[in-house]
């Protein structure tokens, strides 16, 4: 059993997101794109065991910001039909900001007896659909409407952006759990057979001590693990231990001072005293236990080794999958502070833990390829500025192989980098990275990818994702006398933060010896590098370098800059795409299509 679908709707800066979810899901996105909103979001319709994760109640801030910007413009709009009466509770109703969130669950088998009250209605072929969903909505619309007019009222013509808190108190609000369409509440009894555990981001609090370190989690494990007889021999051992404290401090002459006294009958009334041990609670117990690695403690280890250590135990202590019907762990970012073969062996250990529990659900977000399979990538969200696109929702099976395929796939620098340059081949990647190189004196953010061909797909998700921000995509390809193939990538040169150029030439070689005051330059430097002679014609310098081997055009690139190739010039269509990529503007909002 899984969630095979969420939808988020007015959670933080998430506006409207619904997207498949797998076994295991990754998402992918920059800072601030509503990664972590997004995996708070997924388990609030579920039962919490209060680690690591908040309380089901949200608050103002948790509404999202385009629904309150909505709802805020049009009090704004319609204030003197508010403060008239004119507008009734109903109509005010519809733009109340509401928080939801909807999950559909993927049963298997016996599992649909069990999940029969989640049922919320039948597909043509008689399978069952199963849904459990959130809301954080106002529930006294009236009371909140009656509300507003009063502030209004009182506000007169002050400025109502000072009084947003005022015009949407998180007081009238309140969250329910129930199944849709049926809207009927969940018990506890369904609700307990589903369990989410997180593990954020802000896990570096217990490095911070080293009487804390990992304590929660770690008795968390131990009381799931230990054995009964081994918590009776514990319990035995600490009376054991109390005995010999008390023979050794004199605990029971100090109490027993009836044996003492003066008083001739004491003992006979007083002759039960006695001293016993107070066993605290196995969790108590086991919280003395710290983490430590060999024999230092943990607290001594460098941070990314101890968040590795912890992230272990933490996940261990979570997984209870056995014992429920499903469970669901969300981790952000599980290769903070990790080198490149700690995350390996994190990977590792994550894909072993799933596979080893059919009732285990892992949604991650993450910044490291480490954590990204490129033998399938169905299972990636990618997220920009609160809203998601599923890579299995964008692309074809056979896309999505093409992309698996290619040697130099970076999803991150691909989709994410500000400025970013495709070019179909190693030589152009190379190229342009060392022309780059030689301007020492400017800094560039601008990130250059061999992808070879086929680039329309990729065009239009990269819109999808970097729509109102500033980043710029420049193409570079090779005419290969396609017209037609050239005419379906131009025509995206109509967005103001693309640009695609087409070679003239058959080759890059043929590119650069055909610009304009290159050829007397590069017969120089090919005559004093590589020994040409009797070279006369643009068409002969340029046979003699694309029959010479790779080590030719990398010698010409390590080269670029020196005083040789001082005056040399980038070919036109290149020249035009940096110019486009560096030059500084706003972007605004762009449209598609």
């Amino acid at each position: 059993m899984e969630i095979s679908k969420v939808h988020i709707k007015n959670f933080r800066n998430i506006n409207d997101v619904l997207v498949p979810m797998f076994g295991v899901t990754a998402i992918i996105g920059n800072n601030n794109s509503g990664k972590s909103n997004f995996l708070r979001a997924i388990t609030l319709p579920l039962l919490s065991d209060d680690l690591g994760t908040g309380s089901k109640n949200l608050g103002w801030i948790d509404i999202g910001d385009r629904a309150k910007k909505k709802y805020y413009d049009y009090i704004k709009d319609n204030k003197d039909d508010l403060c008239n009466g004119t507008i009734e509770s109903e109509s005010f109703a519809k733009i109340i900001p509401t928080v939801s969130v909807v999950v559909d669950f993927r049963v298997d088998g016996s599992e649909g007896y069990v999940m029969k009250d989640f049922v919320v209605d039948f597909s043509e072929d008689g399978e069952a659909n199963y849904q459990l969903a959130y809301s954080f909505s106002c529930k006294k619309v009236q009371e909140l409407l009656d509300h507003v007019v009063e502030v209004l009222t009182k506000a007169g013509n002050g400025d109502l952006d000072e009084l947003r808190l005022n015009l949407l108190p998180i007081d009238f609000y309140s969250y329910s759990i129930y199944v849709p369409l049926k809207e009927k509440s969940v018990n506890y009894d369904n609700l307990r057979l589903l369990k989410y555990n997180a593990i954020a981001a802000e896990r570096d609090e217990f490095s911070t001590s080293s009487s804390r370190l990992g304590s929660k989690p770690l008795v968390q494990l131990l009381n799931k693990k230990l054995p009964m007889t081994s918590m009776m021999h514990i319990e035995k051992e600490y009376a054991s231990f109390f005995e010999q404290i008390k023979s050794l401090t004199g605990m029971e002459e100090i109490l027993n001072w009836q044996e003492y006294s003066e008083v001739t009958n004491a003992s006979e009334f007083f002759s039960k005293i006695s001293i016993l041990p107070n066993m605290p609670p196995m969790a108590s117990l086991l919280s003395s236990v710290k983490l430590g690695y060999e024999e230092s403690n943990l607290a001594s280890q460098g941070l990314g080794h101890r968040n590795l250590i912890l992230q272990l135990v933490i996940i261990n202590s979570l997984i209870e999958a056995s014992n429920t019907l499903f469970s669901l762990l969300t981790i952000e970012e599980p290769e903070a502070h990790l080198c490149y073969s700690n995350q390996q062996i994190m990977n590792s250990f994550i894909s072993n833990v799933v596979d080893k529990n059919d009732n285990l659900q892992l949604i991650y977000s993450t910044h490291s390829t480490q954590f990204l399979d490129k033998l399938d990538l169905s299972n990636l969200i990618l997220m920009n500025n609160g809203d998601g696109y599923a890579f299995e929702d964008e692309f074809e099976k056979e896309e999505m192989n093409y992309l698996s395929k290619n040697p130099n796939l970076d999803l991150f620098k691909l989709f994410y980098s500000r400025r970013c340059i495709l070019v179909e081949g190693l030589t152009e990647e190379l190229f342009i990275k060392s022309y780059f190189k030689t301007n020492q004196n400017t800094l560039s953010d601008i990130e250059v990818i061999a992808f070879h061909k086929g680039f329309t797909k990729i065009i239009d998700i990269w819109l999808k994702l970097n729509k109102n921000t500033n980043n710029k995509l420049g193409i570079i390809r090779d005419f290969d006398n396609q017209t037609n193939a050239q005419s379906e990538h131009e025509k995206y040169n109509i967005y103001e933060n693309i640009s695609i150029e087409t070679t003239i030439e058959y080759t890059l070689e043929n590119e650069i010896v055909s610009q304009v005051g290159n050829f007397e330059i590069l017969k120089n430097y090919f005559h004093k590098k590589h020994g040409w002679n009797d070279i006369e014609t643009e068409k002969e310098l340029s046979s003699k370098w694309i029959g010479g081997k790779a080590e030719v055009m990398l010698m010409f690139c390590q080269d670029m800059g020196s005083e040789d190739l001082k005056d040399f010039k980038l070919p036109a269509h290149i020249d035009k795409v940096i110019q486009f990529l560096e030059k500084k503007e706003v972007v605004g909002e762009l449209v598609e299509g």
